[in-house]
């Protein structure tokens, strides 16, 4: 759990407590005061979530190597391995994922991963090739666990560029937590060439 983290959650408390007391203001008979309210809020949520947008837009794209973490909390996903397997016209990769958990005293579950996809240099997105066997990477860990799985992909041959991101589609439609938001960058990417 980083500062945004905890920024969010404190601002979300008072999000709450701000609309309980707009809610009784307007039951009390006083509207224009819950309006006053309302809109003040409104204005801080707004600007926010700018200020969310904006710290992405001026941070750079985090690249990491084979073998390099990339975690959220305490959960933590690194490439363990990739092997290429050259098929005609398309390159056939295979690539050992390791998910584990830094935790000393929780499980950890990332539920906001929903899987892993290949980019090329174009950005052009390359879904894994199921066979129903994958470990999913909401798996629930233990302090200190550590699980192996594997995707595989087909590519064009000629591609070059080729990284992994872990695909962290939001529920909601908008970013809400500083240094999380991969409006602009797509979130971090792993080189695999």
């Amino acid at each position: 759990m980083t500062i945004f983290d905890l920024l969010f959650i404190a601002l979300f408390l008072t999000a709450l407590g701000t609309l309980i007391v707009a809610a009784i203001s307007a039951f009390r008979g006083r509207r224009a005061r819950a309006l006053r309210t309302l809109r003040t809020l409104a204005l801080g949520a707004v600007v926010y979530v700018g200020i969310v947008y904006i710290a992405t837009a001026l941070s750079k794209q985090v690249v990491l190597r084979v073998g390099d973490p990339e975690c959220s909390d305490d959960w933590c996903i690194a490439v363990e391995r990739v092997e290429r397997t050259p098929k005609n016209a398309v390159m056939d990769y295979n690539v050992t994922l390791r998910i584990f958990s830094r935790a000393l005293r929780v499980a950890q579950r990332e539920n906001v991963a929903r899987d892993v996809y290949l980019v090329d240099a174009r950005w052009k997105r390359y879904d894994p090739i199921r066979t129903g066997s994958e470990v999913p990477l909401n798996t629930l860990l233990q302090p200190g666990e550590s699980v192996t799985t594997s995707r595989r992909f087909e590519l064009p041959a000629d591609d070059r560029g080729i990284g992994l991101i872990v695909d962290r589609s939001s529920i909601l439609p908008f970013c809400v937590i500083i240094g999380e938001c991969g409006a602009f960058h797509k979130g971090a990417l792993i080189r695999l060439d």
